[in-house]
Formats: structure tokens, sequence, C-alpha cells
């Protein structure tokens, strides 16, 4: 048992290691330009080995897909504020922070696209559900009346760019080079407020 056992962790710490190299090297030479001999020289590790543990390029980038949506899950599944407003706050700044914290990551889920070898549905498999509850907390916002007369969809579009587009700066360095005066700790939740002023007067000439 002790054995096996050993071998089991053993097993699993070669995978990481893997998975750990090439996510590295997708997000630093692109998917495209990384191949098996790639990871297995930055592991110091034979090619042909690495078969034992993946099917194939393919494989372990759906596995890494699966991993940063398991990680960001883990991130938002605290954030269950009753107040949908506080909610769409932590959201946002969740998703910052994941995008800061975890670029690899987040390049792999957000800004790649699938390779030409692995179908749509396979792909996104498993990433809408943070879509649809996104989707969800906007709805909320929305039919509480403080937003005035608005579409449910011109919410969530314009709040799901703004974020990604923060999050596709923060992730890459720009955002804090450029403007290093930004409260990084707090940056969803002041853009936020600058978005929301039209709404506030909307609603004020609504009454």
């Amino acid at each position: 048992m002790t054995k096996e056992s050993r071998k089991t962790r053993e097993h699993k710490r070669m995978k990481e290691m893997i998975l750990a190299a090439a996510r590295e090297l997708f997000f630093k030479d692109g998917f495209e330009h990384v191949s098996m001999r790639n990871i297995a020289a930055k592991i110091e590790y034979s090619p042909a080995a690495i078969y034992r543990y993946f099917r194939d390029k393919e494989d372990i980038v759906l596995q890494l897909r699966h991993e940063g949506i398991r990680k960001l899950f883990e991130m938002q599944s605290a954030n269950n504020d009753p107040d949908p407003f506080v909610r769409l706050r932590n959201r946002g700044r969740i998703y910052l922070e994941f995008a800061i914290n975890e670029p690899e990551y987040y390049d792999l889920l957000f800004n790649m696209s699938p390779p030409s070898s692995c179908p749509p549905e396979k792909w996104f498999e498993n990433s809408s559900e943070g879509f649809m509850r996104f989707r969800e907390n906007v709805r909320e916002c929305v039919e509480s009346g403080e937003l005035g007369q608005v579409e449910l969809d011109t919410v969530v579009a314009t709040l799901w760019s703004t974020v990604h587009g923060l999050a596709a700066l923060a992730s890459s360095g720009r955002l804090k080079s450029n403007l290093p005066s930004l409260n990084m700790d707090t940056l969803f939740e002041d853009v936020l407020d600058f978005i929301m002023i039209p709404a506030k007067t909307r609603k004020q000439q609504e009454v």
C-alpha cells in the first residue's frame, strides 16, 4: 500500500511539473509554437516519457484550462453577499486579482483561441458557468431599479468589456506601468462608480 501510494504521488508530481512547464511556455511563446519536445526540455525529461502522462499537446492545454476554471471558481465561491451590487463589485475585484496573480491561466481562459485541432464545444466546455452567474448578478442589479430603465444585455456588455479590458491591461503589466498612481485594490470599484454616474443621472431624470 505504501509503495502504491508513493507511486501515485510521484505520478501526480510529474503531471504537475509538466503542466507548469507547458503553462509557462504557452504563455511566453504561444501554443502553436510549443512542441512536446520543448515541454520535455523545460523539465529535462525525455519527450517520449511525457506521453505516459498526456496524450498530446491538446490534452495538456485542456487540462490547464480546466485547472484555471477551477481556480477562478474557487476564488468566486465565497462571493455570496445578499446585496447584488456588493456581489458585482466583489466579482470584478476578484476577476482582476485573478488576471494579475495568475496571468498565464488568465491568458489561457480568456485570450487564447481554440487550437485548430480542438472542437470549439470541447474548448469552451465548463467555461460558460461563470459568465451566466455574472449575467444573473447584473440582472438583479438592473431589476433593483437603481440603474434606471436600461436593457439587461447592454449593461452586461458594458461591464463585461470594461472588466475584461482592465484585466487584460493589468495582467500584461501595462496598466500599472502607464498609470502608476492607480490603486489596483480598488480599481474595479472606482471604475464602476464612474460608469454608474450616468445611470444615477438617468434615474433622477425618470423620477
